[in-house]
């Protein structure tokens, strides 16, 4: 059994999903302005990733019978200075989307709810590969920043990423 207040997380969840691909692609449109077309690409296949969290959710959910409160995420930021701010702001979002993921794995696992704990395992592993990228990312804007040919290698780098 599923209480209450787990479903409430979760479906806070795909509400921060959603969220996250509409943030991404806002960091994606700010790239391709600047001519920075690897960038824009990387952040938005991050939007199609996060799109695809918010479903697994849903698809879970109805697996579990669980009722689903579809909401809008709050409006995404637009307006960025740098490439740096952008890249220190996914690691901020990737770290906070780790909490909240880990917030759902221990009421799961409080509740005895075990299928959502083993389902949230799989969560709690992106998480990690999320924020080693988002964090790798911001490392490597801040060497190049300043390095008008380092930086277009790095966007061609992130141009081929998967």
């Amino acid at each position: 059994m599923v209480s209450t207040k787990l479903q409430a997380l979760l479906n806070a969840q795909i509400t921060n999903e959603l969220g996250a691909e509409m943030q991404y692609l806002a960091m994606s449109f700010w790239f391709e302005r600047e001519n920075l077309h690897g960038m824009s690409t990387w952040f938005r296949n991050q939007a199609i990733e996060e799109h695809e969290h918010a479903m697994k959710i849903v698809s879970l959910m109805n697996e579990w019978d669980l009722p689903i409160e579809l909401k809008s995420p709050p409006d995404p930021k637009t307006s960025f200075e740098s490439a740096e701010e952008i890249f220190a702001g996914a690691l901020e979002h990737e770290q906070k989307v780790t909490t909240q993921i880990n917030d759902i794995f221990k009421l799961a696992r409080e509740e005895s709810a075990w299928h959502v704990e083993v389902a949230f395992q799989w969560f709690i592993t992106e998480q990690v590969e999320e924020e080693v990228n988002a964090r790798d990312n911001l490392a490597r804007i801040q060497l190049v920043s300043n390095d008008t040919a380092a930086l277009i290698n790095f966007d061609r780098r992130l141009a081929s990423a998967e």
